[in-house]
């Protein structure tokens, strides 16, 4: 017998939510919170999502990191559990996953990544599961959330606050990355991805200041105001590409490659 028409919307086949989880009776996974972060495919059973996310995974104790795949035909979150992950040399990680049903390798998509540069004005996209936790008809379910703007500017030596390696290229978007966006594929006006989202920025200029001398109690009051600019930044694909890695056993261009990803 034939299955079902697919019921889920094409997004949910490019990008899955993150979620630390337990193991239940039966082997069930157990949520707990909402969704940390976003993951997309690369490579076979390997993903892509933010160093930081990955870093929260190893870091969950008893908790562990599953992605949620989308079945087509039913609309239900299956988990495949994260078995490995490998933080690159910027806030991006490669993560490898289980499949616990066999099928379940062929519910998604794995788009293709381009290394021409963007610049200022692109119009680029994101996909991803930022606060994606809802309940729908009696049921938590996570909620995918697409978010387009432009480049706004192409950094070359950025450093996220702590970071003690050496920096690298970002690009600043015009739409601000919310918790959970972290590990979205920053796409460009045709789908390919440029970039992958890891957070965003936030510069404070002093805008006014003035004194006042009260009677009462006696004492000088200085008032500031600031205005803030808080832009969502996504790591240069290019130099992603570049980057050898373990788990591949290549670097990502190569790997890509050899499933005809790259552009």
């Amino acid at each position: 017998m034939s299955r079902a028409v697919p019921v889920r919307p094409l997004g949910y086949a490019i990008t899955f939510p993150i979620f630390l989880v337990t193991q239940g009776e039966g082997g069930k996974f157990v949520r707990s919170g909402d969704v940390v972060g976003t993951a997309f495919a690369v490579h076979d059973a390997f993903m892509i999502t933010a160093g930081h996310v990955a870093k929260e995974i190893g870091a969950a104790g008893a908790r562990f990191g599953v992605v949620g795949l989308a079945d087509p035909f039913t609309g239900d979150f299956k988990g495949a559990r994260i078995v490995d992950s490998e933080v690159l040399p910027c806030d991006v990680a490669i993560i490898q996953v289980e499949f616990d049903l066999p099928d379940s390798a062929s519910w998604f998509q794995r788009p293709k990544w381009r290394q021409a540069a963007l610049k200022p004005f692109d119009l680029v996209r994101a996909l991803g599961f930022p606060y994606a936790m809802r309940r729908i008809f009696g049921r938590s379910v996570p909620v995918q959330r697409g978010f387009q703007g432009h480049v706004v500017s192409h950094l070359q030596d950025f450093k996220p606050m702590g970071w003690d390696d050496p920096g690298f290229p970002i690009y600043e978007v015009s739409f601000a990355a919310p918790r959970g966006l972290s590990g979205a594929p920053l796409l460009n006006s045709d789908g390919e991805v440029s970039g992958i989202v890891i957070g965003n920025t936030e510069t404070k200029m002093l805008v006014f200041e003035s004194e006042e001398t009260m009677t009462e109690p006696t004492g000088m009051t200085r008032v500031e105001r600031y205005e803030a600019l808080r832009l969502g930044i996504a790591v240069d694909a290019k130099f992603v590409l570049g980057a050898q890695s373990r788990l591949l056993q290549a670097s990502i261009d190569v790997a890509l490659r050899t499933r005809d990803l790259l552009v």
